[in-house]
């Protein structure tokens, strides 16, 4: 009860950071300019990035990203990532994409990770696994939908707590409902999880998530993005996901976007907290 309250109480301060934090960015940036604000269009993405890749919209050309994370399980370690995040629209219909990176991680006795309760402490860093994915757009514009694929493939090292040493694949479908100043998006996806080549490791299992939130414009160059996302354990004695990240995303230029996210976990599967930055460059 203490950990959920204390969870509670770190997501009321944040929120209430963000929206003054959103609120002053808006009027500045009001002050600036009186450009409408452009549409709600595919380079305008949730931050998490199952929610990132499971968007019933398409980026105009190309996206790039680097993007560093930070997770903290309090007690019980810390994720610190860099990664790097690309996608490419084909024919007007089509978006193939994917992610890259090296993990810093570490972990305390007792903590669980691939449904193994860790014996001793865990310090190592790698190269992350690599995710491919691809999605097919349909349907109106005004209300497209999507549905597409994710390959997990096993790079990263497993006798490091690195990665599970096995392949995942997951399905999912995607909606949003865009206008000129904001977004709705929602997804549902099915992931089936390879059992991992780690001695003592919980044998995978089919999960299903949902995930989605609303990407909000506040002025030519700020917006506001609230999303969150939820799914059941991926293995034999792990747990469930669930996490709410509010992020803000500014656009200096036309090309290029900063955005912060802060999340909060609501569930054991998931980090006490996250922090997300992410620089991109897209055309």
């Amino acid at each position: 009860m203490n950990g959920q309250s204390g969870r509670s109480g770190r997501l009321a301060e944040i929120l209430t950071l963000l929206v003054l934090v959103v609120s002053v960015a808006s009027a500045a940036s009001a002050q600036q300019t009186t450009a409408p604000p452009p549409q709600i269009t595919g380079d305008y993405r949730l931050m998490l990035q199952q929610d990132f890749v499971a968007d019933a919209a398409l980026v105009r050309s190309t996206w790039l990203e680097l993007r560093g994370d930070y997770a903290d399980w309090g007690d019980g370690g810390r994720d610190t990532s860099v990664m790097g995040i690309v996608a490419f629209n084909i024919a007007d219909k089509v978006e193939l994409g994917g992610n890259f990176g090296y993990l810093d991680r570490m972990r305390s006795e007792d903590q669980v990770l691939f449904g193994d309760r860790l014996s001793s402490d865990v310090s190592n860093n790698g190269f992350q696994d690599v995710n491919v994915y691809g999605k097919m757009v349909f349907g109106k514009a005004t209300r497209p939908w999507a549905a597409g694929f994710l390959v997990k493939f096993p790079t990263a090292d497993e006798k490091e707590f690195l990665g599970s040493g096995a392949a995942d694949y997951e399905l999912f479908v995607a909606n949003r409902r865009p206008s000129t100043k904001s977004a709705w998006i929602w997804n549902a996806a099915v992931r089936f999880t390879g059992d991992p080549d780690i001695s003592g490791a919980g044998s995978g299992k089919t999960s299903v998530g949902a995930g989605g939130g609303l990407i909000l414009k506040l002025s030519y160059s700020w917006s506001f993005l609230a999303e969150a996302r939820y799914e059941t354990r991926r293995y034999d004695g792990g747990d469930n996901y669930f996490i709410v990240m509010p992020t803000i995303d500014f656009r200096p230029t036309e090309n290029i976007a900063l955005r912060l996210g802060v999340g909060i976990g609501l569930a054991d599967g998931a980090p006490n907290e996250d922090y997300s930055f992410g620089f991109v460059f897209h055309l």
